[in-house]
């Protein structure tokens, strides 16, 4: 079953490409920063959010079902917010500037708009499977 019409691998998922920007933008963030670098508890734990969101996209994608999608595209906004106030807690804690993060905000931002349209997409597919099966079928 194909429940994203006409899309073959996740890495053709906007949602996937806007994710992976952010977390591209914020692995450079980490890695200009000494003091986040130094801040081990805080790098790890921003690091591990910000890739979670598109590795959440990828792996509800290849379960091949739109509910099971619909529910890891929820773990992936989960992942976004957790990233995107860990990285205000950066800002907070003075590893990064507010203009150093202007663009990794504007990626989540955008992530989590084409998320959420996708995941709202794939609960009215889910829905429409559910009752367009005739009892006994498939």
């Amino acid at each position: 079953m194909r429940s994203v019409v006409g899309v073959r691998r996740y890495s053709e998922l906007i949602a996937w490409q806007l994710a992976e920007a952010f977390k591209t933008e914020v692995f450079g963030l980490v890695k200009r920063s000494a003091s986040a670098g130094a801040d081990y508890r805080y790098c790890s734990q921003l690091v591990e959010s910000s890739s979670a969101v598109s590795k959440d996209i990828a792996e509800g994608f290849l379960r091949y079902s739109a509910g099971d999608f619909a529910r890891f595209l929820a773990y992936a906004l989960g992942s976004l917010g957790e990233a995107d106030r860990r990285l205000a807690d950066g800002i907070e804690l003075g590893h990064f500037s507010s203009a150093q993060c202007a663009e990794a905000f504007r990626f989540a931002r955008r992530a989590a708009v084409a998320i959420t349209r996708l995941r709202q997409s794939q609960l009215r597919y889910a829905a429409n499977q559910r009752t367009t099966k005739r009892p006994g079928s498939r």
